[in-house]
């Protein structure tokens, strides 16, 4: 009795086991979780991150010396767009009203004349400039040319500034020894 009843229950098995050993053999297998001791874990849903940027001040907000926020692109030369500008400088003549005048802007190239005038002294004059602006660092630099109205005792001087992003302000260092800083507005 227990020799002719040993293989029913072995055949019963294996042919429980068939199909899955049919999708083994296929490449199908179980899916992954089912008894599976090396299924991959499932994937982590992907993190958001956000990135929040600053609205730049009003530009009615008084911002305090070398604070300033500026508004325009990078690129652009204010030179093309504000031909003139008016302000003052230091020298040892004492403070000098200035009209910086631009005649021409080819690439970072510019054309210039400085004007001055001294109140206390009455005295005048003007001269060219030439100079080069640098759109990535706003700097520009100019050095002098030839007296266009020179009055006595004058020299002309070379003038080092960084230009405000939103070009309401010019202002730098007249590089002479004995010179100071300068502050250039648009004009109008």
């Amino acid at each position: 009795m227990g020799t002719a009843n040993a293989p029913a229950p072995l055949l019963r098995s294996a042919l429980r086991c068939a199909p899955g050993a049919a999708l083994l053999l296929a490449a199908c297998g179980p899916a992954p979780g089912f008894g599976d001791a090396h299924a991959p874990e499932p994937r982590p849903p992907a993190e958001t991150v956000y990135i929040v940027l600053q609205d730049p001040p009003p530009a009615s907000v008084a911002v305090v010396a070398d604070g300033w926020v500026p508004d325009e692109p990078r690129g652009a030369s204010p030179f093309e767009r504000t031909r003139t500008w008016i302000g003052d400088y230091d020298c040892p003549q004492g403070t000098t009203e200035m009209t910086f005048r631009i005649l021409r802007v080819k690439g970072d190239r510019i054309k210039a004349v400085f004007g001055f005038r001294h109140a206390e002294s009455g005295a005048s004059g003007k001269y060219l400039m030439i100079g080069r602006y640098d759109a990535e660092t706003r700097t520009a630099s100019f050095s002098p040319g030839a007296w266009l109205e020179r009055p006595p005792n004058y020299v002309t001087v070379s003038m080092r500034g960084d230009l405000a992003l939103d070009g309401s302000l010019f202002a730098g260092r007249i590089e002479h020894p004995e010179c100071g800083a300068f502050r250039l507005r648009p004009a109008g």
